[in-house]
């Protein structure tokens, strides 16, 4: 097959065009040919005139996958994900089927909005020590796997993203994950419930766990299109832009239940600017930012935005510790509302996890956009490390290392923000034991111009190739492999099809 001829696997986000990012379009609009699952191709129906276009339904990913190399013969070939492809996505897959066939360096794994992102960000939630994601579909992995992680996150006392929380024919999964979440009736987690996340008919409401356990018709509200959020340490919840506490249904009208996509004639914006190249901004991050009189953030996070934005920036660098300058930022955007002015804060990756916007969205009832993460980008970078359950957990924390080990001792991936590749030691001595061949990933500056990768095993981890901070670091899940350069983390599609 022709050299130049490339496979993108693309994520498109959760739904509507605003979640999209243009390095997404730009894939789609480089291809020749784009294969997908209909329901998720019908989001994009007008990038597609002029292509050939090659859809499946539901159970036929391997035939996508194995579609979309064949389609290489004849051109570059677009592979759609819904949300990000590495969050339960087609990353995986896709370059499983590649690898042998086609030399990797020829496969673009594009990041997107996650679906638990963009349910944060609506709701006002963020994660600012860590978060489990976690499918209760049991096709692919077996039931005792998806119940142990859930009894480790809720050891760990961690928010749980609960992705294909309930079918019509699997019902009894998520009344047991919630009976782990609950430690049998010892606690009570605030659940969100977000069913058709940035797409038509979106809506969000707060309930409890015992709540959602006791009454069966709230549970039926919950179907394959929801996702759930289960409270955790960390999380702080604030006054969400699309969500109100305790709504269910048939406690207020349709149009208090469907949230509009917009939002944008808000004064006040949160933005999250993803991992730095401008081209992973999302549609609506961008639109924010091309028509806000002002954009306050660090000087970094500004820069990245440059070639976007027209207004004035202030990123407050100098001004005493961070607190100082965040406080600066608020007053700043306060007094440009006050003048009628449109201004926006930036934040690195998407404002949901680890980020400090909950300190500015509270005192400024700012509106929220979603931006790729950090674990995004990285994974992306690195191949497919991530695409079955996965843990987020920050590496400021003392308790990291431990953390971590219990997390992949339950079966998960685990990605480590903040840290610095030449203080890893300890990280090194906790985890690098239980299997030394494992692969990981380190990630500097993703997508930036002088980004830094480095992939290794897990009895190298103590001695990546580069020194530095900021930076992502993945562990790999216990089904994952190092081939020609990449990662990829096999989904579990060889207990069911021949590939």
């Amino acid at each position: 097959m022709p050299s130049e001829n490339r496979l993108y696997i693309v994520g498109i986000g959760p739904g509507e065009r605003g979640q999209m990012t243009r390095r997404a379009i730009e894939a789609i609009s480089d291809a020749e040919s784009v294969v997908g699952y209909r329901p998720y191709l019908d989001l994009v129906s007008d990038l597609l005139v002029g292509k050939r276009v090659v859809s499946t339904g539901m159970g036929r990913e391997v035939e996508r996958a194995k579609e979309a190399v064949d389609l290489l013969e004849e051109g570059s070939v677009a592979l759609i994900s819904s949300g990000d492809p590495n969050v339960y996505g087609m990353a995986g897959l896709g370059l499983e089927v590649a690898s042998g066939r086609v030399d990797l360096s020829r496969v673009e794994v594009v990041p997107g909005i996650s679906s638990f992102s963009a349910a944060a960000c609506r709701a006002g939630v963020t994660f600012t020590e860590s978060v489990a994601a976690i499918s209760c579909s049991d096709l692919l992995t077996p039931w005792n796997k998806i119940e142990e992680r859930a009894r480790v996150a809720s050891e760990l006392k961690m928010p749980m993203a609960i992705y294909n929380p309930r079918s019509r024919r699997r019902t009894w999964q998520l009344d047991r994950v919630l009976e782990i979440a609950t430690f049998d009736g010892e606690r009570d987690p605030k659940v969100l419930v977000a069913k058709n996340v940035a797409r038509e008919g979106e809506a969000l409401f707060w309930t409890r766990a015992g709540e959602m356990l006791e009454e069966e018709d709230l549970r039926e509200e919950v179907d394959m299109f929801t996702l759930l959020i289960l409270e955790g340490e960390g999380m702080v919840r604030g006054e969400g832009t699309a969500c109100d506490e305790n709504r269910r249904r048939g406690a207020a009208g349709p149009e208090a239940r469907s949230h509009p996509a917009g939002g944008h004639s808000a004064r006040v914006h949160v933005v999250g600017t993803g991992p730095g190249d401008p081209r992973h901004l999302t549609l609506d991050a961008e639109e924010i930012i091309e028509r806000s009189d002002l954009l306050l953030g660090a000087e970094r996070h500004l820069c990245a935005v440059r070639g976007v934005s027209k207004g004035e920036t202030n990123s407050h660098e100098g001004k005493g510790e961070f607190e100082d300058r965040i406080s600066a930022r608020v007053r700043a955007a306060e007094e440009a509302a006050r003048l009628g002015k449109t201004a926006s804060i930036l934040f690195g990756g998407d404002p949901s996890t680890f980020s400090s916007s909950w300190r500015v969205r509270a005192p400024l009832k700012a509106q929220v956009s979603s931006g790729v993460g950090a674990f995004s980008a990285a994974a992306a970078r690195l191949g497919a490390p991530l695409v079955n359950d996965f843990a987020l957990i920050s590496g400021l924390s003392e308790e990291t290392p431990w953390r971590a080990r219990r997390l992949l001792e339950g079966g998960f991936a685990v990605v480590v923000y903040n840290q610095n590749s030449g203080r890893m030691d300890c990280l090194a001595e906790a985890v690098s034991d239980l299997d030394p061949e494992r692969p990981f990933g380190l990630v500097q500056d993703a997508t930036r111009p002088d980004e830094r990768i480095y992939i290794g095993r897990g009895a190298d981890l103590a001695r990546p190739s580069f020194e530095g901070r900021r930076c992502t670091l993945i562990l790999a899940g216990p089904e994952a492999r190092m081939t020609e350069g990449k990662i990829i983390n096999r989904r579990g599609y060889q207990t069911k099809y021949y590939y």
